[in-house]
């Protein structure tokens, strides 16, 4: 799992992210087999992907307080799991190389949690999301990776990404164009 590196801390978070993925893809394969297809969903979200997912709402979140770490590994999209996958990996590659494995967990961790508390603080402070506070949810590493790139960034902004390409691209318009398609989707 650490592909050829010993202790690879990026490959421990890809893996973690994609097995949750995976296990909760198969339960909700089960729950397709063992509930009427118009309900199987909301039966699978309700008695298995609301013990994962971060709610809003305070009261909730004191009764889950696990959820704080795992919402960041959950997935039930292919695509947004592919696509957190692919840009951990991106500028998580680069910060293992530039600063080596024991950064990159603390950080995504670090990053995920804020995002968690501007999640929570927001659903419960601003008056136009209040309404949604009841049901609203937070799930994946989005806020983690974003954590990844921003440090990578500010670790060496000046890195370059395919040198061979005209001098090649610097990799703050690399997290640029991530930051934008992030908040734009």
């Amino acid at each position: 799992i650490t592909l050829g590196q010993s202790d690879n801390a990026l490959m421990k978070l890809i893996a973690i992210s994609l097995i949750m993925f995976v296990g909760l893809g198969f339960m909700k394969a089960v729950w397709y087999v063992t509930y009427d297809k118009s309900v199987a969903v909301s039966h699978f979200n309700k008695e298995v992907l609301n013990l994962f997912i971060l709610p809003a709402s305070f009261d909730k979140l004191l009764s889950k307080p696990w959820t704080l770490i795992t919402h960041m590994f959950v997935y039930v999209d292919i695509w947004q799991v592919f696509a957190n996958m692919l840009w951990l990996w991106c500028f998580g590659y680069i910060m293992q190389d530039l600063t080596g494995n024991k950064k990159i967990i603390p950080l995504f961790v670090y990053g995920s949690l804020g995002g968690a508390l501007a999640f929570i603080l927001a659903y419960n402070f601003v008056p136009s999301l209040k309404s949604q506070l009841p049901v609203a949810a937070a799930m994946g590493g989005s806020a983690g990776v974003m954590a990844v790139a921003i440090a990578t960034t500010m670790v060496s902004p000046n890195y370059r990404i395919f040198p061979m390409l005209r001098g090649g691209i610097p990799l703050w318009v690399l997290t640029v164009f991530y930051v934008l398609s992030n908040v734009f989707t």
